[in-house]
């Protein structure tokens, strides 16, 4: 079942600004067919930028245990705003299995501290082509599937 949402803007006051959507874009390579799901602060933010860009299909979540089921049917998976890397985002990872690309956007530097062991996951789980970089001020981590092992699975 699917639901058609009318958007209005909020009358809530904005997150602090994020990587912004075309940072996100470029460093992901989105196709119009992918399935993107993004997840954290401001996700709904990314959705405009997303269509935009010829996305077709895409989601916005406040927080990943909301959307296990979302996440495993995801092609790209966009998490914004992270303050740490805990158990939550462990737990979110353990269930991916055909995701093509993970993002993550560190709110702050502090955050790094989980980094290494969060890219060891995601290695094991195929996403072996990984970079770490900055953007709009922000780390942004980058894993994705090798096109070989695409094929594969």
């Amino acid at each position: 079942m699917s639901t058609a949402l009318n958007l209005k803007p909020s009358s809530l006051p904005s997150t602090p600004v994020q990587c912004g959507t075309q940072s996100l874009l470029a460093a992901t390579a989105i196709r119009e067919d992918d399935r993107v799901v993004v997840i954290g602060p401001g996700a709904f933010d990314h959705l405009p930028g997303l269509a935009r860009s010829g996305c077709k299909r895409a989601v916005a979540l406040r927080s990943a245990s909301f959307g296990r089921r979302e996440m495993e049917a995801a092609d790209v998976i966009w998490f914004t705003g992270v303050e740490t890397i805990g158990a939550d985002l462990h737990a979110a990872i353990e269930h991916l299995e055909t995701s093509r690309i993970v993002v993550m956007e560190l709110a702050r530097d502090g955050a790094k501290a989980g980094l290494a062991s969060f890219l060891r996951q995601l290695r094991a789980k195929g996403l072996a082509d990984q970079t770490v970089s900055k953007a709009a001020g922000r780390t942004l981590m980058v894993a994705s599937r090798p096109a070989w092992l695409r094929c594969v699975i």
